[in-house]
């Protein structure tokens, strides 16, 4: 049976597709997005998945430098707003699925990992973490960007959005996912905040 939180966020994301790109905040999501795309250093030969990639804004900023770009999310709406806007992208790919489970890839199979501005809406995120580093390649990279719990004015945030919204799992802080990260194998980790240290870009790499 489907996580109660995961239908939640389905329906939440798929309510909010077709503005998702246009709505309030939606530039500033796309500076954090191609801030997190420059921490990973892509090149023609990288591979890149981006989970949870929403109407794919990321993918397709992706799809001019590697070599294959995938997308994956949960909401069909997002999907739907994704493969259109990428067009005749041939290059790219986007999928529907859940991070809450297996992801339907293979070991191996990508180069670079980037998640923005989503991890505190999955619901096992060790798990999920366990899964990036299946699917990514040795020597591979990853990067989870979101709202850093460390500062106050998130802390409070993230306090009022689990009991105010039903598929907000909850924040994590850059020293968490530095530890989940290498409690599932990564390595050199390393953190980076921005805007008065409220948001934060935690980067490792696969290294055998």
């Amino acid at each position: 049976m489907e996580d109660s939180r995961t239908t939640a966020a389905r329906t939440h994301f798929d309510r909010w597709s077709e503005t998702y790109e246009r709505g309030p905040g939606a530039q500033r999501l796309q500076g954090r997005q191609t801030a997190a795309l420059a921490s990973l250093a892509l090149n023609p030969e990288d591979v890149l998945l981006d989970l949870a990639c929403g109407t794919g804004a990321a993918v397709r900023e992706a799809a001019v430098t590697v070599r294959r770009a995938v997308g994956l999310d949960l909401s069909p709406s997002m999907i739907d707003q994704a493969r259109m806007l990428a067009g005749s992208l041939d290059n790219v790919e986007f999928r529907i699925g859940d991070v809450s489970g297996p992801l339907p890839f293979d070991d191996g199979e990508f180069t670079a990992i980037v998640c923005t501005t989503a991890f505190h809406h999955f619901p096992r995120p060790l798990d999920t973490v366990a899964e990036m580093y299946r699917v990514l390649a040795p020597g591979g990279r990853v990067v989870i960007a979101d709202f850093n719990r460390r500062n106050p004015v998130v802390f409070a945030a993230d306090l009022a959005l689990k009991r105010l919204q039903a598929s907000h799992i909850g924040l994590r802080s850059p020293g968490q996912l530095i530890r989940d990260l290498g409690g599932a194998g990564f390595a050199r980790a390393s953190v980076c905040t921005v805007s008065g240290r409220s948001y934060a870009f935690v980067r490792a790499e696969k290294v055998d």
